[in-house]
């Protein structure tokens, strides 16, 4: 019986073990012997790597191998750039994410609710407000549905800032649209309603 060569879901497969159990390290090397061998890494084993780097804080390594994946011609999608988004938020980055989120738009590629959830919670927590609705506003008008986590987002901005008053009228909107609050938006409800 001869041997079986594996293929890019086989690797993919591993890739992602290694990243959920913190070997980033380890998956790095793995995605050098993919490259050398016949087996070629795609978007998914690239976007995991690149996702794992991110959470691993290792944010210029992300850059570094999605810069890689242009070079070999292969194409990122709003996983790829929502990690990196992310990656650079967490760093206060803020310029060189709004850099990746227009270069994903040009690109052609559709932000989803989660790409806009992670721009939404950057500006709120920087006190942003204004750049926040301006985002809330792209994600309307391009008709992505709005989460719990988005108004969440928003109403902590709100709570951060003081407007208590539009805090409130954020959690009106979501219950009026027919999202239940989740634990997290039902505690600052009753923080809005004990100052008031």
């Amino acid at each position: 019986m001869g041997e079986i060569e594996p293929d890019v879901v086989m690797y993919g497969t591993i890739v992602n073990g290694l990243c959920r159990t913190g070997n980033t390290i380890r998956v790095v090397s793995l995605l050098r012997i993919m490259e050398e061998g016949s087996c070629k890494p795609d978007t998914v084993v690239y976007t995991t790597i690149i996702d794992s780097l991110c959470k691993d804080r290792m944010v210029d390594d992300a850059l570094k191998l999605f810069s890689k994946m242009d070079e070999k011609g292969i194409f990122p999608n709003v996983v790829t750039y929502t990690s990196l988004i992310h990656g650079l938020c967490n760093f206060g980055r803020w310029k060189e994410a709004m850099g990746m989120f227009r270069e994903m738009l040009d690109s052609g590629i559709a932000p989803n609710v989660h790409t806009f959830s992670v721009l939404l919670d950057v500006c709120t927590k920087e006190g942003k407000m204004k750049e926040a609705e301006g985002v809330l506003e792209v994600m309307i008008q391009r008709g992505v549905n709005l989460d719990v986590v988005t108004y969440s987002s928003l109403m902590d901005g709100y709570c951060l800032q003081g407007h208590m008053d539009e805090a409130i009228r954020v959690l009106n909107t979501m219950v009026e649209r027919g999202l239940h609050p989740n634990i997290y938006s039902r505690l600052k409800d009753k923080i809005l309603l004990s100052e008031k």
